[in-house]
């Protein structure tokens, strides 16, 4: 079941996420600070707890177990001023069915954009190369996304 995550869900989407960042699936050149994650994540809740239509924040439960969340909020182009709802975390448990996961999230959030009247979404990943692919081919088969390339570097290595 897909449902608007709220205050009591704090900890269980932060032990998921500790679980996804150990299973090496992603982060993968990042220096990790929990307290910054935790942070912009409480920042969502507030807004979203606010009825902020820029802020989204959406977990999968099964019973009281949680199997995925999603965290996005919208940006504006520099290109052409459009809103655009920007996917900024979608964490899955990999001991269930993540794709079926990943579908149900971005179903939700696809409703939440139309309710507020958006036209565009994106969603990056900095997961390895070959779950980086996968999941763009996801969301190009399923809603009918264009696929970028990105690069992320480090000055002095």
């Amino acid at each position: 079941m897909i449902r608007v995550l709220n205050n009591n869900d704090t900890v269980k989407v932060i032990t998921l996420m500790d679980k996804y960042i150990a299973s090496g699936q992603n982060h993968i050149g990042l220096q990790r600070n929990e307290a910054a994650w935790v942070q912009f994540y409480l920042n969502i809740l507030k807004e979203q707890n606010q009825n902020n239509p820029h802020y989204f924040a959406v977990g999968d439960f099964e019973k009281d177990n949680l199997r995925g969340f999603m965290l996005a909020n919208t940006y504006t182009s520099h290109y052409n001023n459009e809103i655009i709802m920007d996917v900024k975390d979608c964490i899955v448990d990999f001991d269930y069915n993540n794709t079926y996961t990943v579908i149900r999230l971005f179903n939700s959030l696809m409703e939440h954009i139309k309710k507020y009247k958006g036209v565009r979404w994106r969603a990056d990943s900095i997961r390895a190369e070959e779950h980086t692919k996968q999941y763009a081919k996801l969301l190009k088969l399923k809603y009918n996304a264009e696929i970028y390339f990105s690069a992320h570097g480090k000055i002095g290595v």
